[in-house]
């Protein structure tokens, strides 16, 4: 199993997710549960974007049953399947609502691993080429013996180079990292 899917899948949500998973599984069909994971990465979005939403799931003040109205409330207005429905009233039903952002991670993780996908966070100091991106996609994908997608992000603090993370494995060979490796080097002597 690889590194990079292997991180959100620990633990009590990689559990929740992982059931979740194997009910997906049951209908017999690929492209349910790849439905499941877009329902699920849609919820995720709608927390990650909304505050007040995203307080309701954490906050052990809301009663289980206001945080089931409420997700109700919105589960309706996205219009999920009834599986991701049930799912949602157990997790709030066993004041688990917290973990829904990392059982949807686990749950991504889950069908990225099953079709030898994963995806990596570039940053570099300035934009690259599509070319460049689709060279740095392959030199992952034949490393990892999977098919990497990569997110680049442009962070100009790094003063060069780039920066690859894809799980928890991180390639820094960023000039602000080297040039602070140097200056530790030079205060110890």
């Amino acid at each position: 199993m690889d590194q990079s899917t292997e991180d959100y899948v620990v633990g009590l949500p990689a559990r929740y997710a992982l059931s979740l998973f194997e009910l997906a599984q049951e209908e017999g069909k690929k492209d349910f549960i790849e439905e499941i994971d877009q329902e699920l990465l849609t919820i995720g979005n709608v927390i990650k974007v909304n505050n007040d939403l995203d307080t309701l799931i954490k906050s052990p003040i809301f009663s289980s049953d206001e945080q089931l109205s409420l997700m109700n409330e919105i589960l309706e207005k996205i219009g999920v399947n009834p599986i991701v429905h049930n799912f949602i009233g157990v997790l709030c039903e066993n004041r688990r609502l917290a973990l829904l952002p990392d059982i949807i991670r686990a749950f991504h993780a889950q069908l990225l691993k099953i079709n030898k996908k994963a995806t990596a966070r570039l940053i570099t100091a300035k934009p690259i080429s599509d070319k460049q991106k689709g060279e740095i996609e392959k030199i992952l994908s034949d490393h990892f013996e999977l098919e990497v997608d990569i997110n680049v992000e442009v962070d100009e603090e790094i003063l060069g180079g780039i920066i690859v993370q894809m799980g928890s494995k991180m390639i820094d060979s960023s000039l602000l990292t080297r040039l602070k490796s140097i200056k530790n080097v030079m205060n110890e002597a």
